[in-house]
């Protein structure tokens, strides 16, 4: 499986190819990897949901995944990432999910946005009743000293705000509602 990522650490941002060979076992395991052309034989094991340990030329490292909610403006998965004492907001591209905004918009019915992560929520960026297009942000959360701005799945019409500024909320919980 071929992806292209593109890693953003506070106001640098890198591409860069992977290639993931079948992994051997769903749940951890050696892995083969190609970053950038160059092949690299790894190790990994999911340690509790979201937290990964990965082992990649004799070092090893914690992994931290957050989903975010939503897709970026190109309709691409996007994930923060803790390595370490890094934080890195990486965007996901793969070739044979090729959707177009008019295929996302194609959801019909209601949608409801939840938290990807635990944290606060610093500002909320629409109103109720008001008709939001692919992509718009919806509301601003803080998590682990980085603020994430949330941004609709797709065009539709905020029918819900479950949450108040300033307060917060755990993974999962509902923050507003799409129709």
């Amino acid at each position: 499986m071929k992806l292209k990522l593109t890693l953003q650490h506070g106001t640098r941002s890198s591409e860069h190819q992977i290639e993931l060979q079948e992994l051997r076992e769903n749940n951890g395991g050696p892995a083969e990897i190609v970053l950038d052309g160059e092949r690299l034989e790894a190790d990994w094991a999911e340690v509790s949901p979201g937290i990964y340990s990965l082992v990649v030329g004799g070092r090893s490292h914690e992994v931290h995944v957050m989903t975010r909610a939503g897709r970026d403006e190109s309709n691409h998965a996007s994930r923060i990432v803790k390595i370490g004492p890094r934080y890195y907001e990486v965007t996901i591209q793969d070739p044979r999910q090729r959707r177009s905004a008019h295929a996302a918009a194609a959801h019909h019915g209601p949608q409801e946005i939840l938290a990807p992560m635990p944290g606060k929520i610093v500002k909320i960026l629409v109103e109720r009743n008001q008709e939001v297009a692919l992509g718009t942000g919806l509301l601003v959360i803080e998590a682990m000293k980085m603020q994430n701005e949330l941004r609709a799945p797709r065009a539709g019409r905020v029918e819900e705000i479950c949450v108040e500024e300033g307060k917060g909320v755990e993974a999962g919980a509902r923050l507003l509602r799409l129709a």
